[in-house]
């Protein structure tokens, strides 16, 4: 990609901070491919209630996600958001490279650019310039980064730090959970939900603090 990157920090990053749930929390952190000493929990009520055989098989599918290696898929997504009247709808691609690198490419209806890699996120919405934001200019940000990453990497232990993790059904079909263990977590996302089979994630679904929900459907490219 081409155009002039600027590094964001001090007061800036409060500003980019507003947008940054639009590209980090819809960005749907799992896709198919063929064949993630924790502070005090934080009570969150659309969550089920975790239990040591739910956190066993959460652990199983992370393991198992974060053993596929690099990713290529198409997603189409829904936000729903308290400051519009009707939902949005986007689709792209997305793309993992371990052991760090994330991309997502949004298509339509317009062309945003979200690439994380290393301590460094560079956004880029239509024509305008590129912008590179250090992830240590704000917790919130380190537990973004570490929401998307963790479960591509299966980094169960940095999930576990700002998260309960619990999963029903089976390795075959199953419904992850991940509700935040921490305030710092809680006051950014509510909720993340995923549902798939085996390795393969066939849906994402999100709930940030204020309410916010993006759904999101995830497929071959």
């Amino acid at each position: 990609m081409h155009g002039s990157i600027s590094l964001i920090s001090g007061k800036k990053a409060s500003d980019i901070m507003k947008r940054l749930p639009l590209f980090l929390l819809t960005l749907p952190i799992f896709w198919p491919m063929a064949q993630a000493a924790a502070p005090t929990a934080v009570p969150t009520p659309d969550a089920p209630a975790a239990t040591a055989d739910g956190e066993a098989l959460a652990i199983d599918i992370l393991h198992r996600i974060g053993m596929v290696t690099q990713r290529e898929n198409h997603f189409t997504e829904t936000r729903q958001l308290h400051a519009l009247r009707v939902p949005l709808h986007s689709e792209g691609q997305l793309r993992f490279i371990p052991p760090d690198y994330v991309e997502k490419l949004t298509l339509s209806p317009v062309r945003d650019s979200f690439i994380m890699q290393g301590d460094t996120v560079r956004l880029q919405h239509g024509q305008n310039p590129a912008r590179t934001i250090s992830l240590h200019v704000s917790p919130a940000l380190q537990v973004m980064a570490a929401t998307i990453r963790g479960p591509l990497q299966g980094d169960v232990a940095l999930l576990q730090h700002y998260y309960t993790l619990s999963a029903t059904g089976d390795t075959g079909r199953w419904t992850l959970t991940l509700t935040p263990r921490t305030a710092e977590t809680a006051h950014i996302i509510r909720l993340v939900q995923m549902e798939g089979r085996n390795n393969t994630l066939d849906s994402t679904h999100l709930v940030q603090a204020n309410g916010d929900v993006t759904d999101t459907a995830i497929t071959s490219p």
